[in-house]
């Protein structure tokens, strides 16, 4: 036991790190087993979308020109708040939301739960996951 409070004593910089990386990670999954929406890969997407689940693109105009998922509707991520109410209708529909590579969905999915959708998914990687499975791409 002497030895640990001798390295303690000695590295106080590395025991306070530790503590500090512990905490970042228990606060992680604690968000992550709290959250309202689930994480979904592309391949569970389009389960659901042949389901009949809405598909709401959050990416920036500017990342369009790539291409977006059939049938998605388009909103951009800057102004996803004040849009709410031209997507109410779609509430009670599975929902899966995608950005460009997928941390963006997530502060949407967080978003569409606080306004009531019922089953939100984030698809995890985003559309770069969607077409890196080599799944279909529609241009405008």
């Amino acid at each position: 036991m002497e030895v640990y409070f001798n390295f303690i004593s000695n590295n106080p910089v590395l025991f306070i790190l530790f503590f500090v990386i512990l905490a970042f990670i228990l606060f992680n999954e604690y968000k992550t087993i709290t959250q309202k929406f689930k994480d979904i890969s592309p391949q569970d997407a389009v389960f659901l979308i042949n389901k009949d689940a809405f598909i709401l693109d959050v990416r920036e105009s500017s990342e369009l020109s790539q291409g977006a998922i059939k049938n998605s509707k388009h909103i951009n991520f800057s102004t996803v708040e004040s849009s709410i109410d031209s997507i109410k209708k779609y509430s009670d529909k599975p929902t899966i939301v995608y950005c460009k590579s997928g941390i963006r969905s997530s502060t949407v999915s967080n978003i569409l739960t606080k306004n009531n959708f019922q089953e939100v998914y984030s698809m995890k990687g985003g559309f770069e996951a969607w077409v890196q499975d080599n799944l279909p791409v529609v241009k405008n």
